[in-house]
């Protein structure tokens, strides 16, 4: 059974209750606000400090964003995620407006910045993991492939506005009134996100273990989680490839076309909507018509083509379109299998598994640049995005060779409930032996 295809989405957000549209706009809200405190913060520390200061601001804050997750993973399933949504939110206002105060006093100290942005990844790494695994919590299962969707929609609206929004507010009116404008984007999050469902805890979790215990407890489960431990891996390596392609090379493809910047900003934009137009309704057409697995295979082989004709490509429009194929493919890979992954995890594990999911996303984001970096001391630009096409084709046919894979994809709902613990109980046992 593929995804129920449902015709427009003024509709599907009627559809959802009210607490679940009160979670995606404080998520919409939280993501405008983060990404153009990050414009915001990365022009205040490169005018002050210049490029060394930025480098070691983006390095210190990557690191803690790849420690603290999984440190922090057991309180999604300690506690209520309502409590640990309101808590996160609360901390993003005060991190706000301790930076727009010391903005507005002119005081630049990178060492108070840093601190604050690591209370910032603190809150990010509660409030993530209990926003990606509440869903479950608030719905039933066949209305989540909708309430997904209108999730996916609202991130990606929030990353097409928010750095728009910033850079134009700081162009406009200074450093300081964007700053303003984050706290107070920060604090409609937290307003939108206040009450977003029930306050019950988990049924199934254990607080009776120490916090260590329980945190090795969801790793070690992602790890034998065979499916979703490999998942999770080739996940991580498309993502180290496709990364330098839409970020670090971009701007030099630009610049090495003799484009202006504005066709750098259409060409992120472009990905954005894409995105926006695979949730509204193409992805899940193109589900429902190939079914799961075989959508899956054909947005992964067409985003390496577009990588690929990036490489190639010298008309500037064509550029643009290539990468509105890739976010309309990534709205496919995000759509595909996001319902079954959540309803396979045990209830009392969803936040923990889906924790160690982010810290790996982290660490890919982390070696990406790395990666890029290290193949443009080889190869030309355009030779480069050739690599990386092909670096993310064969991570694509890893992808489709997942032991249980397909078998997993092409359950309807019923069947991928509970799947992780049925197929995998050692998994989930404290001494991760197979139950005789």
């Amino acid at each position: 059974m593929t995804e129920r295809l449902l015709p427009t989405l003024p509709a599907a957000w009627r559809s959802i209750p009210v607490p679940v549209r009160r979670l995606m706009l404080g998520e919409l809200f939280g993501l405008l606000a983060a990404a153009a405190m990050h414009l915001a913060l990365a022009w205040w520390i490169s005018r002050e400090g210049g490029a060394e200061a930025l480098a070691r601001y983006g390095a210190i804050t990557a690191f803690a964003a790849l420690l603290v997750t999984p440190l922090l993973s057991p309180a999604g399933d300690r506690w209520p995620k309502r409590r640990l949504i309101r808590l996160g939110k609360l901390v993003l206002v005060l991190d706000a407006l301790v930076i727009t105060l010391l903005c507005a006093a002119g005081v630049y100290d990178l060492g108070l910045i840093c601190a604050c942005s690591l209370l910032s990844v603190a809150a990010t790494a509660l409030l993530w993991p209990a926003e990606a695994s509440i869903l479950p919590e608030l719905l039933p299962a066949e209305e989540l492939p909708a309430a997904i969707r209108l999730r996916r929609g609202a991130q990606a609206l929030g990353g097409l506005l928010g750095p728009g929004l910033g850079g134009v507010v700081l162009a406009g009116a200074g450093l300081e009134a964007a700053m303003v404008l984050n706290l107070m984007l920060f604090v409609f999050a937290a307003l939108a996100a206040w009450n977003v469902g029930s306050a019950r805890r988990p049924a199934g979790a254990a607080p009776s273990r120490g916090w260590f215990d329980e945190m090795a407890a969801g790793l070690r489960a992602k790890w034998r989680v065979r499916l979703d431990r490999w998942w999770t891996l080739v996940g991580a390596l498309m993502m180290m490839c496709l990364l330098p392609a839409t970020g670090l090379l971009l701007p030099l493809r630009i610049q090495g076309l003799g484009l202006s910047a504005a066709w750098f900003g259409a060409c992120s934009a472009a990905m954005s909507l894409g995105l926006l137009a695979g949730v509204a309704g193409l992805a899940p057409a193109l589900i429902e018509r190939a079914g799961r697995v075989r959508a899956l295979a054909l947005a992964v082989q067409a985003c390496a083509l577009a990588i690929a004709g990036i490489g190639l490509c010298r008309w500037a429009p064509g550029l643009v379109a290539l990468f509105a194929v890739i976010g309309l493919g990534m709205s496919v890979t995000q759509l595909v299998g996001q319902t079954h992954r959540m309803l396979a995890m045990p209830e009392d594990y969803r936040a923990r598994m889906s924790a160690a999911h982010l810290a790996i996303a982290h660490l890919a984001a982390t070696l990406a640049p790395a990666l890029g970096g290290a193949l443009l001391g080889i190869a030309e630009v355009p030779a480069v995005y050739l690599l990386l096409a092909a670096g993310f084709a064969a991570s694509g046919l890893l992808l489709m060779a997942v032991p249980g894979l397909a078998l997993f994809l092409r359950q309807d709902h019923e069947g991928a409930r509970g799947w992780y613990a049925r197929h995998f109980p050692e998994a989930f046992t404290p001494g991760g032996c197979r139950p005789s």
